[in-house]
C-alpha cells in the first residue's frame, strides 16, 4: 500500500476546486443568458424546443458537476481529518 501523502490530497482538492469553478462559470453563463436559448430567433417550434431542451440539460449537467465536486471535496476533507486524528502527522 502506498504511503499517504497529504500533498497529493491537497493537489486533488485544488483540481476539484478548479472543476467546480468551471462548472459554476458554465452554470452562471447559462442562467444569465438563458433567454438566448428560450427566445431562440426562429419561428420553428421544433428548433425552439431543442434550444430550450439543450439549456435545461446543460444547466442540469453544470449543477450535477458542482454537487459531485463538492461531495468529493467533503470526502477528501473527512479522510484528511481522520488521518490526522489517527496520529499520522
Amino acid at each position: 500500500m502506498k504511503k499517504f501523502n497529504i500533498d497529493q490530497v491537497e493537489d486533488t482538492n485544488i483540481t476539484l476546486d478548479t472543476v467546480k469553478g468551471l462548472a459554476q462559470t458554465i452554470n452562471d453563463l447559462l442562467e444569465d443568458n438563458v433567454s438566448l436559448f428560450t427566445e431562440y430567433p426562429s419561428t420553428n417550434k421544433s428548433a425552439k424546443w431543442q434550444a430550450d431542451n439543450l439549456v435545461t440539460k446543460l444547466l442540469a449537467l453544470a449543477k450535477a458537476t458542482i454537487t459531485a465536486t463538492a461531495n468529493a471535496q467533503n470526502q477528501i476533507e473527512n479522510v484528511t481529518e481522520d488521518f490526522y486524528k489517527g496520529g499520522n502527522k
